[in-house]
Order: structure tokens, then C-alpha cells, then sequence
């Protein structure tokens, strides 16, 4: 386990140090959770922004959409 330090308002650092042992780890869970889906929402988003580049890339090159069904549709 490693630990992280994230900034929160007075009122939820207080009710952090008042939760109860269960309740600080089922919000940790949710916190690995949620950095989780939000860090795979950022590939996500590397990927398509790829993708289009190498679309561009391609486009610049010549490749158009007949040429790319020709392709496509060899044998």
C-alpha cells in the first residue's frame, strides 16, 4: 500500500478524522475505484487523439476513402 495526501475543505477533514475505521476504508476503496475509471478515461482519450493523428497522417499521405476500401476489400 502506498500512501497519497489530496487537499479537502475544513468540514471534510473533520468528518474524515471522526469516521469510523469501516467507513475511511469504504471510501478508500471508492477512491481506488474512481482514480481507476478516471485514469482509463485518459487512455481512452490518448487513444482516440492517436488515432486521429494517424488518420491525418494517412490523409496527408494520399490515402483517401476509395483507396482505403480497395484495400480493404483485397484478397
Amino acid at each position: 500500500m502506498e500512501r497519497i495526501v489530496i487537499e479537502v475543505d475544513d468540514a471534510t477533514a473533520k468528518k474524515w478524522k471522526d469516521a469510523s475505521p469501516e467507513i475511511k476504508w469504504q471510501l478508500e476503496k471508492n477512491i481506488e475505484k474512481q482514480i481507476e475509471i478516471l485514469s482509463r478515461g485518459v487512455k481512452e482519450d490518448e487513444f482516440f487523439a492517436l488515432l486521429d493523428k494517424i488518420s491525418d497522417e494517412a490523409v496527408k499521405n494520399g490515402l483517401t476513402e476509395e483507396i482505403l476500401e480497395k484495400l480493404l476489400n483485397e484478397e
